[in-house]
């Protein structure tokens, strides 16, 4: 996102509106080799988080501050996708926004969100799969994989949908908001909050789910994992990060009279 904070003389507000478009709209524009490698990496930085905050909840209550604690834990992840500058789903939902601008065809971004999204589920599917082969899911983190797992594929489609939407809008209120930091330490501080607030609340989020799932399966030994619920969650959380992320930024665009095309 570093081309938006070049182009921000005011890095709030209004000036990280204007320089959106064109900076979203480029990173569709990617080589498709280079997105699909950004996106494995992103998936599996998101993994890193999601790996961290069952750290965090091993062998605790379910208790507020335990909840608070693993959202600090997993915004660690997303802080790493926004300062290498990898490709994340949630992120790019806000593509829609310079599909409106005419700053990006709608079939570039339609593309650029199916690699992206494969490419996430890859990088995810694999940090799962080496954390287990590590003994990583041994006690405490295990069952805490297991439980959190069971309460996402428990949940019914409209509230994972529902879910999915607040989960994006705090995620892309996240990115938004990095867009426009100068520093790392900045970008750090943008990040944590929103990040925090979804994962304590329980919110769904498609790519965190995408390790989620896999580590609380790998966690049940003897028991076949069930890939049609898997499947739906995955689809209602998409579905609900796309509606989230562009309410984001349609609505910070619209406040900020950002729809007009650059010249």
């Amino acid at each position: 996102m570093s081309a938006v904070s070049q182009s921000c003389d005011d890095p709030v507000g209004d000036a990280i509106a204007r320089a959106a478009p064109a900076a979203l709209a480029t990173k569709a524009q990617q080589p498709v080799a280079r997105m699909v490698v950004l996106a494995i990496l992103a998936g599996a930085f998101i993994a890193f988080g999601s790996i961290a905050s069952l750290v965090a909840q091993a062998n605790m209550s379910d208790g507020g501050a335990v909840r608070i604690l693993s959202g600090g834990a997993f915004s660690v992840g997303l802080m790493m996708v926004i300062i290498v500058g990898a490709e994340l789903f949630t992120g790019n939902t806000m593509m829609i926004l310079p599909t409106l601008t005419g700053d990006l065809d709608a079939g570039r971004m339609a593309g650029a969100w199916a690699v992206v999204w494969t490419g996430n589920l890859i990088g995810s599917v694999a940090i799962a799969l080496l954390f287990h082969a590590a003994g990583g899911l041994s006690d405490g983190v295990g069952e805490a994989a297991r439980a959190l797992g069971d309460a996402k594929l428990g949940k019914s489609a409209l509230a994972t949908f529902s879910s999915a939407i607040l989960a994006n809008m705090l995620v892309c209120l996240a990115v938004w908001m990095a867009m426009g930091a100068r520093t790392i330490p900045a970008k750090v501080l943008t990040i944590v909050g929103p990040v925090t607030i979804f994962v304590s609340a329980g919110l769904e989020h498609s790519i965190a789910n995408m390790s989620i799932l896999p580590l609380g399966w790998l966690a049940q030994t003897g028991h076949a994992p069930d890939l049609a619920r898997g499947l739906t969650n995955l689809f209602c959380s998409t579905a609900g990060n796309i509606v989230g992320g562009a309410v984001v930024a349609l609505g910070i665009a619209y406040g900020h009279d950002a729809w007009r095309k650059a010249e």
